[in-house]
């Protein structure tokens, strides 16, 4: 787990440095089981459930997540990495990188969908008696990873030139799960750049300040 958290620090470091691009710290306070097949048989294993089926869990945790713009501000790469606690209140994390596509914005509000590999790291279930070992995670040392196809629903909603909020329904952080996130994002840069030969691009598409710019994005 440490030579994937410096390997991330590092790329995080690298990134942040160049333009058009964001920053966004997301609290996760709990976390959807929708899917009864995919619990465990003995839903006494999850200690942080908040009701006696599971069907909701308490999943206390930080997400920081980087943003680089490659179209305008309808397509975009995600790096992301979480530290959370996990349904038997154990430690968990999760790396992630997504391909965002913003799908809807209308005046204040913007909606992104994402989808990419997510990396699943928890402490060794094995020491409770209660689990069974169902749910595709590989052991490895006192750990188990799985790798998803993890998928992101993104809601923003506009501040300022340069901060926005988000609720956020990430899937791929834990087995069978979706994760409810409240978020601030940073915009370390909120103009665009633009292809040449665009006329009048720089009043259409930056972030701000005036909200007609915002309104006229929405379909770029």
């Amino acid at each position: 787990m440490n030579r994937i958290l410096i390997i991330t620090f590092i790329i995080f470091s690298t990134l942040v440095a160049s333009s058009q691009s964001s920053i966004e710290v997301k609290a996760m306070f709990f976390s959807m089981h929708p899917f009864k097949s995919l619990r465990q048989p003995d839903v006494d294993i999850y200690e942080n459930r908040i009701d006696d089926n599971a069907n909701f869990i308490k999943s206390p945790g930080i997400l920081l997540s980087y943003q680089k713009y490659l179209y305008l501000t309808r397509l975009s790469f995600q790096l992301s990495q979480g530290f959370f606690s996990d349904a038997i209140a154990n430690v968990g994390s999760v790396t992630s990188l997504l391909l965002k596509y913003k799908f809807y914005h209308k005046y204040k509000i913007s909606v992104s969908l994402g989808l990419g590999p997510s990396l699943s790291i928890r402490e060794d279930w094995h020491n409770n008696y209660r689990y069974v070992d169902n749910d595709g995670y590989t052991i490895n040392g006192n750990s188990q990873t799985r790798w998803y196809l993890g998928g992101e629903l993104s809601l923003y909603y506009y501040i300022n030139k340069r901060s926005d909020l988000s609720l956020s329904f990430l899937f791929g952080h834990e087995y069978g799960s979706i994760a409810i996130n409240l978020g601030y994002k940073f915009w370390i840069n909120p103009s665009v750049k633009f292809k040449s030969g665009c006329r009048d691009c720089k009043n259409k598409f930056n972030k701000g300040p005036n909200m007609k710019h915002w309104w006229v994005r929405i379909w770029y």
